[in-house]
C-alpha cells in the first residue's frame, strides 16, 4: 500500500515536472499570443492553434471558482498553470488571459509529439512576427523558455530521412522518434521556416518515461529490501519460538526440567510445542511408571526371597525337611506367577495384537469362568445375571481373561456374594462384576488401574496378587474401543464393568 502510494505521488510529480520542464514556454506562448490579439482576431487565432494541435480550449473565469484558492494563486503569479488527474491519465493546462480575471483551460492527452508540434508552429509564428536581426532576438528569447537546443540549420545539412525531409519541403512540421532501450527516448522536430532555405530544428527533446530505468531499479531494490525486511520480522519471530521448541527437545533428551509456554498463538508451531509438551509429558509418565514398576516388581520379589532364605535355614536344621521344601516350592511357585504376571502385562502394553471379533454365547463364557476359577472359593455364591440374549462381539480370548481378572478380584474380596452380568443396549456390549465386599473408596478408585498399585497393602498382601490384574483388563478394554469403570454394588461392595461400542467392534469384524 505504501509502495502503490509512493509510486503514484511520484508518478504524478514526475509528469508536472516533464510538462514544466519541457513545454511551460509553450502555453507561455499560447498565453502571449492571446493578449496580443483581442476580439475577433483573438477567437480566429485560437482556432488556428486548435486546428493546428487538435487541443480545445476554452474560456473560464475566476469568479467561477473552478480552480481552488492555491491553484489560482499561482496561475497569477506563473501566467500558466499545469494539473494532473488523479488517474494519473489526462492532465490540464491553464492559461492566463490578459485582464487577469479569466483564463483559457486546455485538456492534455499527450505528453509528447502532440505538444512538440504545437511548441513548433508557436516558434514559428514568434519568429515570422521579426524580421532580420529581430529574429535573431526573438529565436534567443525562445532559447530562454525551453530547456532543450533550438538552433536554425540549413535544409541541405539535415541528416533525416527522406520521407521526413519530403514532410518538411511540403511545409509541415516533422517529428522524428528516437526509441532506445537503454538511455532515454527522445524526439527531434524539424519546422520550414516559410519558403527559406533554413529549418528550425527541436531537440533532443525527452519522452516521458512512465518507468525510467533507474526508477525500475529504485522500485526493484526498495521492493528487495521490503521483502527482506518483511521475511526478517516474520522470520525472527518464528526461528525463536523453534529455538523454545528445540530447547524442550534437548532438556527431554538430557532429562532436565522443561518450562512450557503459555499464551502462544494458535498456529503450526504452537501445535508442534504443543506436541513437544504432550510428549514430554508422556514420556516423563512412563519413565515415572517405570521407575514405580522397578520399585514394585523389586518389592514383590525381596518378600518371597526373603521367605525362600529363611526356609534353606529352617531346612538346614530341621528334622522334619520335607514341611520346609515344600514351604520352599510354594514361594518359588509365587515368584514364577509374578514374573509370568509381569511379562504378561509388559506385553500387552507394548504392542496391540491383532483382535479376531467373533460371536460369543455371554452364558456360556461366564459359565466357563465359574468353572475355572469358582472351585477354590467354595464359601463364595456366583449368580449369573444375562439380561440379554444376543451373543457379544470380542475377541474371545482376551475378553475371557478380562473378565477372568474381575472376577478373581471379586473372589479375594467378597464376603459371600458375587453376580456376573452381561446386556446388551442400543449401542454397547456391558459386562460386569459386582461383589459384597468392604467396597473402594471414591476417591481412590482412580488408582486401582495403576499397576502394582495397592490401596491397602495390608489387605492386598492377605488377599494376594500383584496389581496387575486391573491394570490388564483396562488394556483389553481399550483395544476394544471401550472403558472400564467402578462403582458402588447393590451388595454393598464394589461393581466393575466393562462397556464397549457396537460399532467398533461391528466394523472391525467386517
Amino acid at each position: 500500500m505504501l509502495f502503490a502510494l509512493s509510486a503514484y505521488t511520484v508518478s504524478k510529480s514526475r509528469i508536472t515536472e516533464h510538462i514544466y520542464q519541457h513545454y511551460s514556454g509553450t502555453f507561455k506562448l499560447i498565453g502571449e499570443g492571446v493578449a496580443r490579439h483581442s476580439g475577433q482576431e483573438r477567437e480566429q487565432w485560437l482556432s488556428a492553434i486548435e486546428r493546428l494541435s487538435g487541443l480545445s480550449f476554452e474560456a473560464q473565469y475566476f469568479a467561477d471558482k473552478q480552480l481552488p484558492d492555491k491553484q489560482l494563486r499561482k496561475l497569477l503569479k506563473d501566467k500558466f498553470l499545469f494539473v494532473v488527474d488523479k488517474e494519473l491519465v489526462t492532465s490540464k493546462a491553464y492559461i492566463l488571459l490578459p485582464d487577469e480575471q479569466s483564463y483559457l483551460s486546455v485538456q492534455v492527452d499527450d505528453y509528447g509529439t502532440s505538444l512538440v508540434r504545437i511548441s513548433a508552429f508557436l516558434m514559428l509564428n514568434e519568429l515570422g512576427r521579426h524580421r532580420s536581426e529581430a529574429r535573431l532576438e526573438a529565436l534567443n528569447r525562445l532559447k530562454e523558455l525551453y530547456s532543450y537546443p533550438i538552433e536554425l540549420v540549413a535544409m541541405s545539412d539535415l541528416a533525416i530521412s527522406a520521407s521526413n525531409l519530403r514532410t518538411i519541403k511540403k511545409g509541415d512540421v516533422a517529428v522524428v522518434l528516437n526509441i532506445s532501450g537503454a538511455t532515454t527516448s527522445n524526439m527531434m522536430a524539424y519546422a520550414p521556416i516559410g519558403n527559406s532555405r533554413f529549418v528550425l530544428k527541436l531537440g533532443m527533446i525527452p519522452l516521458f518515461d512512465w518507468l525510467p530505468l533507474s526508477h525500475l531499479i529504485a522500485a526493484i531494490a526498495f521492493t528487495l529490501v521490503a521483502m527482506a525486511t518483511a521475511v526478517f520480522y516474520l522470520v525472527k519471530p518464528i526461528e525463536r519460538r523453534l529455538a523454545e521448541v528445540d530447547d524442550k527437545i534437548v532438556a527431554i533428551a538430557q532429562d532436565k526440567e522443561m518450562i512450557t509456554t503459555d499464551n502462544a498463538p494458535s498456529d503450526a508451531i504452537t501445535k508442534l510445542s504443543n506436541t513437544v509438551d504432550s510428549m514430554a509429558l508422556r514420556i516423563q509418565r512412563l519413565l515415572a511408571a517405570q521407575t514405580d514398576m522397578v520399585r514394585a516388581i523389586s518389592h514383590e520379589l525381596r518378600a518371597p526371597i526373603t521367605r525362600v532364605r529363611f526356609q534353606l535355614v529352617m531346612l538346614q536344621e530341621a528334622k522334619q525337611p520335607n514341611q520346609h521344601a515344600q514351604g520352599i516350592e510354594k514361594n518359588l511357585d509365587e515368584l514364577e506367577k509374578l514374573i509370568d504376571e509381569v511379562l504378561t502385562f509388559l506385553k500387552l502394553k507394548s504392542h496391540q495384537p491383532e483382535l479376531t471379533f467373533e460371536a460369543i454365547d455371554a452364558t456360556q463364557l461366564i459359565k466357563q469362568l465359574i468353572k475355572t476359577h469358582a472351585p477354590a472359593h467354595s464359601n463364595i455364591h456366583i449368580d449369573m445375571a444375562i439380561n440379554s440374549h444376543q451373543p457379544m462381539l470380542a475377541d474371545q480370548h482376551y475378553i475371557f481373561r478380562a473378565a477372568g481378572n474381575l472376577l478373581l478380584n471379586a473372589l479375594k474380596y467378597a464376603k459371600a456374594r458375587i453376580e456376573i452380568g452381561y446386556q446388551k443396549d442400543a449401542d454397547s456390549f456391558i459386562l460386569w462384576v459386582a461383589d459384597d465386599g468392604p467396597g473402594i473408596p471414591e476417591e481412590q478408585r482412580i488408582d486401582i488401574f495403576t499397576p502394582f498399585k495397592r490401596l491397602d497393602a495390608s489387605r492386598a498382601r492377605q488377599s494376594g496378587g500383584y496389581g496387575l490384574g486391573l491394570s490388564i483388563v483396562q488394556q483389553i478394554a481399550h483395544w476394544h474401543q471401550g472403558t472400564i469403570s467402578v462403582v458402588d454394588s447393590n451388595y454393598g461392595g464394589t461393581l466393575f464393568s466393562i462397556r464397549w461400542p457396537i460399532t467398533e467392534v461391528s466394523n472391525a469384524h467386517c
